[in-house]
């Protein structure tokens, strides 16, 4: 009897740290890199995550960030529709984004209601895929980052220098919402290295002066396509520059070569041996490191939210001091007015005709 050989998946050293993907699709599209129609439902997120010892994945659904008009198509909250349900399994927990359409929805009313339900873990900007370019349409967008920033939602961003997803557009955004957490998909996909240097610069820059609360995923730095030592040494820039606190394992799954658990299995492979090389001579930094990259980060920002539990009660401190000091200044504004009263009765007094009369 002929025995069929049987391709074994072999799992790699990554298998047993857990992870958290920021970044994972459902829904349909053309895919203009891939010349072909998409339609990726949550069990293609979860065949490829689970083996990879994945526990959670954000998801949104690449139906709501189409172009208006074009085949595929949803709105606002058909895209919600889609989403809201999204079901994991024991193993792997899936938690929707809601896709946003800045300069298709000419306001938030539709995201207002939608993000009451409290059935969302954050918004999803797609500039690119929309075509709807942020400089063009930069207060529309600024209002939809007020609204996540009121209710303590970060923002996630398709980021790459097109003129529509520009990453010095998002960093302008970010920076009127210097307490909202907003995360750079890509940080700046297939640009060159020159550029990639600038755009990691920027947010450097941004970050180091608390002018923002950015934070960049990871995914397409692979060793794919003979870009191993271009993609190192970008990771590296960004663990030297922004920091291992600020950046998030996300891989677009399941995407192109993301789709497939094999090549997932590889990318992670070459994220931590990166990070490995980079902390060569100090292990147990590593180790914390590649836990907050791969797991931690993401719970603290989209799970967690320490930094929205933190901004409210500051503001409710603030609130409190502000009342304080309203009424510190009505009991000193009232007796003022008090002393004004009764100074001016005292001269009412003096000023009677009668004892004015008498006055010598």
């Amino acid at each position: 009897m002929k025995i069929q050989s049987v391709k074994l998946y072999s799992p790699s050293f990554t298998s047993d740290r857990r992870k958290f993907d920021v970044q994972g699709h459902i829904g349909s599209t053309y895919d203009n890199l891939w010349k072909k129609e998409t339609h990726y439902t949550s069990q293609n997120v979860i065949d490829t995550v689970e083996v990879n010892n994945v526990k959670k994945v954000l998801v949104s659904t690449l139906s709501g960030l189409n172009p208006n008009g074009s085949q595929f198509f949803k709105s606002e909250q058909q895209a919600a529709d889609e989403i809201r349900n999204l079901k994991g399994n024991d193993k792997v927990s899936l938690y929707p984004l809601l896709s946003c359409q800045p300069g298709i929805s000419k306001n938030t009313d539709t995201v207002k209601k939608l993000i009451e339900q409290n059935q969302f873990y954050g918004l999803k900007f797609h500039p690119s895929m929309t075509e709807m370019p942020i400089k063009d349409n930069f207060e529309i967008y600024s209002n939809y980052l007020e609204l996540a920033d009121k209710k303590g939602l970060p923002c996630v961003f398709h980021s790459i220098t097109d003129g529509k997803s520009d990453p010095s557009q998002i960093i302008k955004l970010a920076e009127k919402y210097p307490k909202l957490p907003v995360v750079l998909y890509h940080i700046d996909l297939m640009s060159t290295p020159e550029q990639m240097s600038k755009t990691i610069d920027e947010i450097s820059n941004s970050v180091k002066n608390n002018k923002s609360n950015i934070f960049v995923d990871i995914s397409w730095l692979t060793d794919f396509n003979g870009k191993g030592e271009q993609n190192k040494n970008i990771l590296k820039q960004v663990l030297e520059k922004i920091g291992a606190d600020r950046m998030l394992f996300g891989s677009d799954t399941p995407l192109g070569e993301m789709g497939d658990k094999e090549k997932y299995r590889k990318f992670t492979d070459f994220v931590e041996n990166t990070v490995k090389d980079f902390y060569k001579n100090n292990p147990d930094k590593a180790e914390k490191v590649l836990n907050k990259i791969f797991y931690d980060n993401a719970e603290e920002i989209f799970i967690d939210k320490k930094w929205y539990v933190q901004a409210a009660k500051q503001a409710k401190k603030m609130s409190s001091k502000t009342i304080a000091l309203i009424g510190a200044g009505v009991i000193i504004a009232a007796a003022i007015i008090g002393k004004v009263i009764s100074n001016n009765k005292k001269n009412d007094l003096d000023n009677r005709p009668s004892k004015v009369g008498n006055v010598k």
